[in-house]
């Protein structure tokens, strides 16, 4: 597997082979961010035989599972976490109480890709070492062009990025974790909404000053755009797009006539908010 810097991505090696030497890898949800990081694993290397896969069970996972040649992967939540030494948790954010009370093996380290949980969240449900994850879109891991950030950064978390072929950006704290999650939205945003060119650099430019992890997330977001210049249709925008979310806020705020700056400002909003509301969600139902 190779990407678009023609790269060869095919073997796991170094860092990431050392870290990841002997560990076996759960991964809670077999969604699309859930597969695709499973099918990186893979494709890069990643014994079969290490890896468990719990799902909701619906019949079209389940076949897809099946068609993958993954069905001896797949067990249910409990054995997974009592199991697996490295555990990432790719299923809904909303499904988070589900882990809550199972017992997570000894020395297992717990890699959260749930957008919005925050790591006091995270730590209020597991006893474990764990980190906060965040990484562009299934297209962009298959295209060779993933990215992603770990907040706390820790060895473990980014060598199982690494292996799935995907670039580790630099992070100092959570707000910039957040912030991430905006600019990995930005790209089927370009591909299908006119933005001034010039506005666009500034705009990135303020960001950058703010977040520093944008310095190194802004050529990546002209990568992609470039990449798929010839994508430029609704179904692009719509295959990353969900109801109420990040994308969809700053979507609206531009074709209600924003600038680029006041839709940046309005996904940082969204974000925050829906951070906020998950957050409530879960302090109401501890108490």
């Amino acid at each position: 597997m190779k990407n678009t810097d023609g790269n060869d991505k095919s073997k796991i090696n170094g860092f990431a082979a050392e870290t990841l030497k002997g560990k076996t890898i759960g991964i809670a949800g077999f969604g699309h961010l859930g597969s695709s990081i499973v099918s990186a694993l893979l494709a890069h290397g990643f014994p079969k035989e290490r890896l468990l896969i719990s799902c909701g069970g619906r019949g079209e996972t389940l076949e897809r599972l099946r068609a993958a040649g993954l069905g001896r992967c797949l067990t249910d939540n409990a054995a997974l976490m009592s199991r697996a030494d490295i555990i990432l948790l790719a299923a809904r954010p909303q499904n988070l109480l589900d882990f809550r009370g199972l017992t997570v093996k000894k020395g297992a380290f717990i890699i959260s890709f749930m957008a919005g949980i925050s790591l006091e969240t995270l730590q209020e449900i597991f006893s474990a070492e764990l980190c906060r994850v965040m990484c562009s879109g299934p297209e962009t891991i298959a295209d060779g062009l993933g990215v992603g950030v770990s907040f706390p950064a820790e060895s473990r978390s980014c060598a199982v990025l690494e292996a799935a072929g995907l670039k580790v950006l630099n992070i100092s704290c959570e707000s910039e974790l957040n912030s991430f999650t905006v600019g990995i939205c930005l790209p089927p945003i370009l591909l299908n909404i006119e933005i001034d060119e010039e506005e666009k650099k500034s705009a990135l430019f303020e960001m950058s000053k703010r977040y520093p992890v944008y310095r190194e997330l802004t050529p990546w977001i002209e990568r992609v755009a470039a990449a798929h210049a010839g994508d430029k249709s609704g179904a692009s925008l719509a295959n990353v797009s969900t109801k109420g979310g990040v994308t969809e806020a700053m979507t609206t705020a531009l074709k209600n006539g924003a600038a680029f700056s006041e839709a940046l400002v309005a996904g940082l909003t969204r974000n925050d908010e829906l951070c906020a509301g998950l957050r409530r969600k879960f302090a109401a139902s501890a108490a």
